[in-house]
């Protein structure tokens, strides 16, 4: 389980909804304290204790199956079935540049959040997902050509 992951979903969903820690906290009867080591990925919480937040917060669980076949686990917020195309269509371009590249598919991730791609592919994605793989990889290439 990425700890650090989940409590930053947790956070940016809790500062979302405009919900104090004070708030939150009590409703998932926990400390004050707790919610912060969580928020900042450093908590020793019980599995429940994440779930019972989770659910405060309206987010859902959601297992996956990484490209190294390792389960993880990942704070997402409930999402449509548009939200859900785009999602996988986000996920096939992050594999597939990942795998053009030869690098691992959380380092292509964590490049594509950093130079605004995910949100690009997000808001564009009536356009985008039209596009051929070749396409889709030169376009990457020309936006991350200073980072790799």
């Amino acid at each position: 389980m990425d700890e650090k992951l989940i409590g930053q979903e947790i956070k940016q969903h809790r500062l979302a909804l405009n919900l104090s820690m004070d708030y939150v906290a009590h409703k998932a009867n926990i400390t004050r304290a707790t919610l912060w080591s969580i928020e900042k990925g450093k908590s020793n919480s019980s599995f429940s204790t994440y779930l019972r937040l989770m659910k405060l917060l309206g987010l859902s669980l959601e297992l996956r199956q990484s490209s190294t076949l390792n389960a993880r686990f990942r704070a997402t917020r409930r999402i449509t079935a548009l939200d859900k195309k785009i999602n996988e269509f986000i996920i096939m371009c992050v594999e597939l540049y990942a795998s053009y590249k030869n690098k691992n598919a959380s380092e292509i991730y964590r490049l594509f959040k950093k130079n605004g791609l995910i949100n690009l592919l997000n808001s564009d994605y009536e356009d985008m997902h039209g596009m051929s793989v070749n396409s889709l990889n030169e376009y990457f290439d020309v936006s991350l050509k200073k980072e790799l």
